[in-house]
């Protein structure tokens, strides 16, 4: 596969490996200036470190998306396990500012803005004004991937958006989430605007306005803005030349990657280039040595029961989603062949167009009810191998069948935490899947000191994340204020 990452790779880690200090940054907001570029070659070899410094963060995305909602949850109940003990206090709502993850998170993704807002307040060298908006744009689209992800998850969070010293980094504080989003839907549109809609073979995986588009339609949503995002997603459906794939496995195939359904992905390349994906190890059942991936998996994002349980009978997503060894749940949607420990081949997907079609039957049956909902949804039921709905369903059962497909059809691309935030059903939701639906056969095995608090299992503030304490502890020029509650 000639993946974009990988075609620059060997330049990529040499001239990265060489700025590793300038990048690491402490305090995160603390963005370092720099000298580097001084050509389009190097503005787009600068870039393809962008695009792989999308890797890291999500390499932690999953602790905090689908462990918290009702997808997934920590396996062994009698661990004592420090990195386990963490994972029960994300899935039961009790974390602290100090956990390890709250803190990598927020880095990786800072880090990779600060990257991003390196090329784009030097994108000026590249004399061709084409191209000069092009890499902007890609830039600005992976700048505002991370800001989206990181209002929905911290709230009120630092802007940094051009090359500060480090003096005038320390002096900036949280903004809102208003001024966020502001620079998302600005990034966005520009990406929009000056992305092309496709690329040479060569270069697939690049951002294109399509994929601009498509995000900056879920953005809307997510601020309850359907009537600007419906047009953005009717042009994607009508215009963009993706389409859903007859089978859901071939979506996830390393043989079919960036396939028509596939909008956006983060890309991985396989092979000892420090590239790879560690999904397939990650998730595989612990102690499974290499009955299902070389060098054992780690039982991590093990897929709660009552998630194995909401599958229909012939729902052909199952078996390519997840699976049961020794009777232990795994995800194997990232699954593939690996000759070195975390270094799989598989692409994990932003973006795809299974989610234009769900999104729109979504606005259309809040607008006006299932009617022009329903064909959209049973296109992608149909896809898994189900019965088509019923149009005689109601606007309510409508909604809360296209929560379920969205949950099945995207399970494990850490999209469900979101989609209930978006939706206000996170505290409903979770709360049935914990005093309920998982109770018996999971949550009632720890001890009484780890159990969770069935009366207060999740409260609003608990919704967002604490700013991590080390963030907070190591400016020494303002005081950073700590998310309610924490």
């Amino acid at each position: 596969m000639n993946k974009i990452l990988y075609g620059l790779a060997f330049a990529m880690i040499i001239t990265f490996s060489a700025c590793d200090d300038m990048l690491d940054i402490a305090p995160i907001s603390e963005i370092a200036a720099d000298s580097y570029y001084q050509n389009a070659e190097q503005i787009n070899t600068a870039l393809m470190g962008v695009y792989n410094g999308m890797q890291k963060p999500l390499a932690h995305e999953w602790m905090l998306t689908e462990v918290r909602s009702d997808n997934a949850y920590q396996q062994t109940t009698g661990s004592s396990n420090e990195f386990n003990l963490n994972l029960n206090d994300l899935d039961m709502f009790r974390p602290t500012a100090s956990i390890p993850v709250i803190y990598d998170y927020w880095y990786a993704s800072y880090q990779n803005i600060s990257s991003a807002n390196g090329v784009i307040g030097n994108v000026n060298v590249v004399q061709d004004e084409t191209l000069r908006g092009q890499y902007e744009g890609e830039a600005r689209f992976i700048r505002a991937y991370h800001y989206f992800n990181l209002v929905r998850l911290y709230g009120p969070v630092f802007i940094t958006t051009e090359v500060i010293s480090p003096l005038e980094a320390r002096q900036k504080n949280r903004s809102s989430v208003a001024a966020v989003y502001e620079v998302i839907i600005d990034d966005l549109l520009y990406a929009a605007e000056n992305l092309p809609p496709d690329y040479h073979a060569t270069q697939k995986g690049r951002v294109t306005n399509w994929a601009a588009k498509t995000m900056l339609a879920k953005v809307y949503m997510t601020l309850h803005e359907n009537d600007l995002a419906k047009p953005l997603l009717i042009d994607v459906k009508d215009n963009s030349g993706h389409d859903i794939l007859d089978s859901y496995e071939d979506v996830f195939s390393i043989q079919n990657e960036m396939n028509d359904e596939i909008i956006f992905a983060v890309r991985f390349k396989a092979g000892g280039y420090n590239l790879g994906s560690p999904f397939a190890n990650m998730f595989a059942a612990s102690q499974s040595g290499a009955a299902i991936v070389n060098g054992d998996g780690n039982g991590y994002n093990y897929p709660a029961d009552s998630f194995m349980a909401a599958y229909e009978e012939d729902d052909e997503r199952k078996d390519v989603t997840v699976d049961v060894w020794n009777q232990k749940n795994y995800v194997k949607k990232f699954l593939s062949p690996v000759s070195l420990r975390n270094d799989a081949e598989n692409d994990f997907p932003v973006l795809r167009y299974a989610d234009v079609l769900l999104m729109l039957a979504e606005i259309y049956n809040e607008e006006a009810g299932p009617t022009n909902a329903l064909p959209l949804v049973n296109e992608i039921r149909e896809r898994a191998g189900l019965l088509p709905l019923d149009n005689t369903i109601s606007q309510t059962a409508c909604r809360l069948a296209i929560e379920k497909e969205r949950r099945l059809e995207f399970a494990f691309e850490n999209q469900r935490w979101f989609d209930l935030l978006r939706t206000n059903r996170v505290k409903e939701v979770v709360k049935n899947q914990i005093a309920t639906l998982d109770w018996a056969s999971h949550y009632s095995g720890y001890v009484s000191a780890l159990r969770p608090d069935l009366d207060n299992i999740i409260q609003d503030w608990q919704l967002l994340l604490p700013i991590p304490q080390r963030e907070i502890d190591t400016n020494n020029e303002i005081v950073i204020s700590q998310n309610l509650g924490y």
